[in-house]
């Protein structure tokens, strides 16, 4: 009985993409091109990961393929960060305008 290879996500991932970290800068550091030369001068492990990257790991994990680029560990981890950071930043931001109105004189007088 003859069996069907089945390509795996990064196969898939890699293979639409080349086999190049396709993180764009998105890192925080400028590569030259916007590309991340890992992979170019010696093999480097790469993984299939969404770019951009979401906040979250459910988030990352529901992506769909399509929406999946190769990552060197190093720009993967950095881009994660920047994007949980921005993420933080946002809900603060939120908190702090929902709580204007507590401090709001013209409000309380209101209430």
């Amino acid at each position: 009985m003859a069996t069907t290879a089945h390509p795996t996500v990064l196969a898939a991932v890699l293979a639409a993409h080349g086999t190049q970290c396709g993180c764009a800068g998105a890192c925080g550091k400028e590569h030259a091109s916007r590309r991340c030369p890992a992979g170019t001068d010696k093999p480097v492990e790469l993984h299939a990961a969404p770019y951009p990257p979401r906040a979250t790991d459910v988030e990352n994990a529901a992506v769909p393929v399509a929406e999946l680029r190769p990552w060197c560990g190093p720009c993967w981890r950095a881009a994660l960060r920047r994007e949980r950071d921005r993420r933080e930043l946002l809900r603060r931001h939120e908190l702090d305008q929902a709580q204007l109105a507590l401090f709001d004189p013209a409000a309380l007088a209101a209430g």
